[in-house]
């Protein structure tokens, strides 16, 4: 069932510093939502916030109506999130199947997460041929497989992804998105991160542009394809 998720005016810091000033969002059900913006603008420190990692002093977070904002990190992908942290961050010294394993760490039904195993492999072959290869000595495009798969073995309704195209080559940009979409098509909302705007649009159906940790322009992906503004100002576009 694919999740729904808002933010409902936001703030965090760090320290001092603040990073989010009054963020709201809404992930709608069944849709990809991109949120885009420049290095430094806030995005990652909006998942880090989302997933409890990042302490918010003020505003909501919701899933399906579920104030998530008081839970722990472990809570939250309890309740229903999950996320492939930018840079895929795979545990290298354990095996694709361990790495998967990990994923799952909050079920103790073994037959529910053979179960789930068994999907991911069904979506990724490559992972279900090496299943015993260490994740270390993959490629980068296959890790972010093991990424990807490790966050579906919680079976997410939302999946926050942080950055996939990040230090992957054109050909694996492209495979890693098509990935995304059908995902997305399998019924999980995806709450999509990137600075790769132009694969990012291609493929959401919603967007918000983020520049120092406010939301400074929002609409479906046609509207701000086609903003003039947008593209000269956030997107490098001209």
């Amino acid at each position: 069932m694919s999740g729904h998720l808002t933010t409902d005016q936001i703030i965090a810091a760090y320290g001092s510093a603040r990073v989010l000033s009054g963020v709201s969002i809404n992930a709608k059900p069944g849709a990809i939502t991109s949120i885009l913006g420049a290095n430094g603008a806030g995005k990652t420190s909006l998942i880090r916030a989302i997933l409890g990692l990042l302490p918010t002093s003020k505003g909501r977070i919701e899933l399906d109506g579920e104030i998530l904002s008081d839970l722990s990190p472990h809570a939250r992908v309890a309740r229903g999130l999950g996320c492939v942290p930018e840079g895929r961050k795979v545990f290298p010294k354990m095996t694709v199947e361990e790495n998967l394993r990990v994923g799952a760490y909050l079920s103790n039904d073994k037959d529910l997460v053979e179960g789930r195993l068994q999907k991911v492999y069904q979506t990724f072959p490559r992972l279900n041929e090496r299943k015993q290869q260490f994740a270390g000595t993959m490629s980068g495009g296959e890790q972010a497989m093991v990424s990807i798969g490790r966050a579906l073995m919680s079976e997410p309704r939302v999946l926050l992804i942080d950055e996939p195209s990040l230090g992957l080559s054109p050909a694996l940009v492209r495979e890693s998105f098509a990935l995304i979409r059908d995902i997305n098509r399998s019924g999980v909302s995806i709450l999509l991160v990137e600075q790769n705007v132009q694969q990012t649009l291609a493929i959401a159906d919603y967007g918000y542009v983020i520049s120092q940790g406010t939301v400074v322009a929002q609409g479906t992906s046609e509207e701000l394809q086609n903003d003039p503004e947008m593209k000269k100002a956030y997107f490098g576009i001209r």
